[in-house]
């Protein structure tokens, strides 16, 4: 690893994007174009959760904003995303103007949440489907409550406040490279890589607790199959996760991590993942939780 101890700044990011769809488009460089902009959505996956405000609601009308985790990390990827991966597509499939805000999307989660009766004082897990013509679908399910959805990076295994074995996740290691592109880069429905290295790699042993890592065509360790991870530095110990431009997906936790200087965003090898290693994983709806390269 080169270390350096800071993320890309955001317009290094916006920059490489900006690359990335335009190297695709010219050179064709990925599978995006069997895929039309009607074939897939935007996803954010988003928790929510009645702890999070100081007064857990009652009603639908009680819910605030601290009600969903990372509400406004996941309106800024979704808005980014949203206009980067229309961009992709100007050329083939013009698309209608649309505008997507904040608030609009406040206000589909509500509507969501009032019309299908969800249970307010329960934990859930909302997938937020975004088409690129800016139709909104609203999916719930049932997620577990955490007390602390950082406990995994303050926990230490080797320390008193050790978690218990049964709460540290199975890592596998892909055996197969994922090429880079829009759909590793941003969140969407079109999944296959993560779906097919799920299926090849995960023994279903430990259901819940499973977790392939994925690397790219050029032997760098990329993201998890449902999380961004990261591994701990060598040199000082600090926590590293992969650079945007491994093609791994800006997770919304992970953002999260890197703005509280909690991770470090660097290279990360094939060859220095190791079996017994210890990771974090992270994603907006289970925080962070600690893993084990176990194969």
């Amino acid at each position: 690893m080169s270390g350096k101890t800071v993320d890309t700044t955001d317009q290094d990011k916006e920059q490489y994007y900006k690359e990335l769809i335009e190297t695709v488009r010219k050179e064709k460089l990925s599978d995006i174009y069997e895929v039309g902009p009607n074939d897939f959505q935007l996803l954010s996956t988003i928790r929510y959760d009645p702890g999070l405000s100081s007064k857990p609601p009652l009603t639908v009308e009680d819910i605030t904003k601290k009600n969903f985790f990372l509400f406004k990390e996941h309106v800024e990827r979704l808005i980014y995303s949203l206009g980067m991966m229309r961009s992709l597509y100007k050329d083939t499939h013009p698309l209608p103007k649309i505008d997507i805000s904040e608030a609009f999307i406040y206000e589909r989660l509500i509507e969501g949440m009032t019309l299908g009766q969800v249970p307010v004082g329960e934990s859930l897990k909302i997938r937020f489907l975004l088409g690129l013509d800016g139709n909104a679908k609203i999916e719930f399910y049932p997620t577990p409550s955490r007390l602390d959805l950082y406990d995994g990076y303050y926990q230490d295994v080797t320390s008193a406040t050790a978690i218990d074995e049964s709460e540290i996740w199975d890592v596998y290691i892909d055996t197969q490279e994922t090429a880079i592109s829009p759909f590793t880069s941003f969140k969407t429905t079109h999944r296959n890589v993560y779906n097919s290295a799920r299926t090849r790699m995960l023994p279903g042993r430990r259901p819940g607790k499973e977790e392939v890592i994925l690397k790219n065509t050029f032997k760098m360790a990329l993201e998890g199959s449902i999380s961004n991870f990261a591994i701990k530095r060598e040199s000082d110990g600090k926590w590293i996760t992969p650079r945007l431009k491994s093609g791994c997906l800006c997770g919304v936790m992970r953002n999260k991590l890197l703005s509280k200087r909690y991770i470090y965003a660097d290279n990360i090898y094939w060859k220095e993942l190791k079996i017994g290693q210890e990771v974090l994983l992270f994603n907006g709806i289970m925080g962070v939780v600690r893993g084990r390269i176990v194969g």
